[in-house]
């Protein structure tokens, strides 16, 4: 099976694990005329999601399999539809389910795998469905437009790391630019003075630290940045790029003195670590690294101290922003929520020679 089969596969199993959580359960023959597949190839996929635990086979079909989270008591149904269920996503979802178990609701996945057009046929298909609010993690990079199937949207929606200010829709996020400034303060007090920003230029997150650097610089005298922020591309395939801006991003820091650099994502944060160690720089007593999202950061060869986004109170807060929406429609005012990130302090980051000189050597690195 080729990869772009698996894919089409993993899609259609992910539909039809939405509609069980709607409907309670799917039957192969509805299976095989929605997505135009024959009947064996649906009870294929009914006898492998039966296999994974996430049905019971009945004659014809699947039903949804009793938990103790689905007791049947639940005041509504909310659909959660985000881009993987992988990764930064984990945390949300974790939060999520907390918050559907505290709010007395009934959450239902669905995945849209960055693809809008998939996103498009999600939100429709729960739109017509049993389903009383919707949380969505767009899969659109932009946030200053919504895509167009919101204007006809007839249930309450909660958008989740995502934000529109041109209408009255709620949203639950973390505040990335405030996000910034929680790293910059670290280096600040452990007297780092030039620092440096390098995002993955096609993630959403990368606007608002772009602008969270920005700022945050403005308002810290002490600090600043020799070197203009870096924005390099990563694909899947071809890292060359990414590792061509890092390679350069280490020249520059070198030859202006800039002792630490904050680094979106953590993988990415992880090649700058192995790309300076191959050159024989010391991290962090040579360049001090701070990754942002602290998914895979403590995995580094040094453990990265890392800025982490608050990914499970999001999730667990966006759910109750959406029950309350629920219950209330539309008289109570419009939530507009930015939690605010913490630091992880790990092995990475230390004063910078110039302190560590003034000061002497630090008992612990923090």
């Amino acid at each position: 099976m080729s990869a772009r089969e698996r894919e089409l596969v993993a899609r259609r199993r992910a539909a039809i694990l939405t509609e069980l959580g709607l409907r309670g359960s799917v039957r192969v023959q509805e299976i095989a005329d929605r997505f135009g597949v024959s009947l064996v190839t649906a009870r294929r996929d009914v006898a492998a999601l039966a296999g994974q635990g996430r049905l019971r086979r009945v004659h014809g079909g699947g039903v949804l399999i009793p938990t103790e989270a689905d007791d049947g008591n639940r005041l509504g149904v909310v659909g959660l539809v985000v881009p993987s269920g992988y990764g930064y996503f984990q945390e949300i979802l974790a939060g999520a389910r907390q918050g559907a178990r505290e709010s007395g609701v009934r959450l239902v996945l669905a995945t849209s795998y960055y693809d809008e057009s998939e996103e498009t046929r999600i939100v429709e298909r729960l739109r017509r469905a049993r389903v009383d609010a919707l949380l969505i993690v767009t899969a659109r990079p932009t946030d200053t437009r919504l895509p167009a199937w919101f204007d006809s949207m007839d249930k309450p929606v909660v958008l989740v790391e995502r934000q529109c200010d041109t209408q009255a829709i709620d949203y639950v996020r973390s505040d990335h630019e405030a996000g910034v400034g929680v790293a910059l303060d670290h280096l600040a007090q452990q007297g780092h003075e030039r620092v440096a920003l390098a995002v993955r230029a096609t993630t959403p997150t990368s606007a608002r630290l772009l602008d969270g650097f920005e700022s945050a610089l403005g308002a810290r005298p002490g600090l600043r940045a020799a070197i203009p922020p870096v924005r390099f591309v990563a694909e899947e395939n071809d890292l060359s790029q990414r590792n061509s801006a890092l390679e350069s991003l280490l020249d520059e820091c070198s030859a202006t003195g800039t002792t630490a650099v904050l680094v979106h994502s953590d993988d990415d944060a992880v090649a700058l670590l192995g790309l300076a160690l191959e050159r024989g720089l010391r991290v962090p007593e040579d360049l001090s690294i701070v990754a942002y999202d602290d998914v895979l950061a403590a995995l580094g060869s040094v453990p990265l101290t890392a800025v982490a986004p608050p990914k499970y109170d999001v999730g667990r807060l966006a759910v109750s922003v959406a029950a309350h929406r629920m219950m209330t429609g539309k008289r109570t005012a419009t939530q507009r929520v930015r939690l605010v990130p913490r630091l992880v302090p790990r092995r990475s980051t230390v004063p910078p020679a110039t302190a560590r000189s003034a000061t002497g050597p630090p008992d612990d690195r923090s």
